[in-house]
């Protein structure tokens, strides 16, 4: 919930959206040309940036979302600092050509590489909740992978979405090489159709991605949806009970409640629920609530346990429901029971019991005994499954999601390959019996080179053009 009136800047009309995209197009054709190492140096700068501009990027952030100055730091600040310095160390080795190697026999004298390379401009949509934090990941691995980005910020945190593209200009990232456009849905659509993008990275709720998926779809355009969540928290009888309730209480409330991996259901072994509840029920009133600058501009909703299942929806509200499960299997069936599957925690001693239940977990992540930590190291896939959306957008999945994967095979043109026109009845039999050679197994390699020695010489006589 804002506080404050956003930055007054400029809305971006929806008809001026191929433009931002042309000139990021512009920008972006020189920068792919930059070395990796190079551009990883400007993403090393940009950690600088963004820790000696801390101050007043923290106090836009706060100014925008209402939230605690500690989470815009821990979350928003932390995640874009991790991320760039992760992207700094990595994006050279993950980038390099890799070499396809070839130990099919036919194939031995090919010479071919994997190389990555940039998509061209891609779009990224972002929300208000972390607006720095989230939208940062990726408009900085898009950079560092040599691409322009055009970012829509939500309309209700557009100068923390300034600071991005603040950072990286900073830090030596080309003038034009990030446009921001701001404004309401019109202006997501705008972007979302726009044939100069290549693609889009949506963070936002499941009937919004669906649409934007559906659009981009229409033309081609792939996306990376991180979409709602109804995430469980599961906690055994034989949990440090004390951690737990502390983790559930930041997992719920943090931002009150409106994060998309906020825990809003949690599930508690029968023995200890009841306790578990009532301590919950009185950290929670605890908590002070509203704003920490301005007064609020509507009455916050206080903090809220419930003891009864609520709708498969996604609340995105400080509210959350405790409920009990009877054993291993009843807590499993209960997590996975929602159409969402992007976080999870769970809470035991049992180190064999957490590793076991997490594997069951449909869910992109799964948390024991913590809760959440992850969004902000640059390593960590992040992402969701079923409703909560697909593909990542950090760690080498992530990094992997902004180029385009080419396949070069570099041969020296020595053989004909054998399967060239014309067909023949002799090269048919000869290319089966190759077939047996190569993928046999055991004797049947040796039976059928012997078997079909004449077609399999007629074959090599083909290749060596006799």
């Amino acid at each position: 919930m804002a506080v404050a009136a956003p930055e007054q800047l400029e809305r971006t009309d929806p008809d001026e959206l191929s433009r931002l995209v042309a000139d990021a197009r512009r920008a972006q054709l020189a920068w792919r040309d930059v070395s990796a190492g190079d551009r990883a140096r400007v993403l090393r700068a940009a950690a600088r940036v963004l820790r000696a501009r801390a101050g007043e990027i923290v106090a836009t952030i706060v100014a925008e979302t209402g939230k605690p100055r500690t989470e815009a730091i821990a979350h928003d600040l932390f995640a874009a600092v991790d991320h760039a310095r992760w992207l700094a160390a990595n994006v050279p080795r993950l980038l390099r050509d890799e070499r396809i190697r070839f130990p099919q026999l036919h194939l031995r004298l090919k010479r071919a590489w994997q190389v990555y390379e940039p998509i061209g401009v891609v779009g990224v949509i972002s929300p208000w909740n972390v607006p720095l934090g989230i939208p940062f990941t990726s408009v900085a691995t898009a950079v560092c992978t040599g691409n322009g980005v055009v970012l829509k910020p939500s309309e209700l945190t557009p100068a923390s979405g300034e600071w991005i593209r603040r950072v990286l200009e900073e830090a030596g990232a080309p003038a034009g090489l990030v446009q921001i456009a701001h404004g309401e849905g019109p202006v997501g659509e705008a972007l979302v159709g726009d044939p100069g993008i290549g693609k889009v990275f949506f963070t936002g709720s499941v009937r919004v991605g669906r649409l934007v998926a559906a659009a981009a779809g229409a033309r081609g355009c792939p996306v990376v949806l991180e979409l709602g969540g109804r995430d469980p928290l599961l906690v055994f009888a034989d949990a440090d009970l004390e951690r737990a309730v502390e983790g559930a209480l930041y997992a719920s409330f943090l931002n009150a409640g409106q994060a998309c991996v906020s825990a809003e259901r949690i599930y508690v072994e029968r023995p200890v629920h009841d306790e578990f509840a009532g301590r919950l029920r009185l950290r929670a009133a605890e908590l002070e609530i509203g704003p920490p600058i301005a007064p609020a501009r509507v009455e916050p909703w206080q903090p809220t346990v419930l003891t009864h299942a609520l709708p498969d929806e996604e609340i995105f509200g400080p509210v959350v429901t405790v409920e009990p499960f009877e054993d291993e299997d009843d807590a499993v069936r209960l997590a996975n029971g929602t159409r969402f599957g992007l976080a999870a925690s769970v809470w035991t001693r049992d180190a064999a019991k957490a590793r076991r239940v997490a594997r069951q977990i449909e869910a992109g992540t799964v948390w024991v005994n913590d809760f959440g930590y992850t969004f902000t190291t640059g390593q960590a896939a992040w992402g969701g499954v079923k409703a909560s959306g697909f593909g990542r957008t950090s760690g080498r999945h992530g990094l992997y999601e902004c180029v385009n994967v080419k396949f070069v095979d570099a041969d020296a043109g020595r053989l004909r390959p054998p399967w060239w026109f014309p067909y023949d009845e002799v090269t048919e039999r000869g290319l089966q019996a190759t077939l047996d050679v190569i993928y046999g197994e055991g004797l049947e390699r040796a039976r059928a080179a012997w078997r079909h020695r004449r077609e399999l010489a007629h074959v090599v006589r083909r290749a060596l053009n006799r």
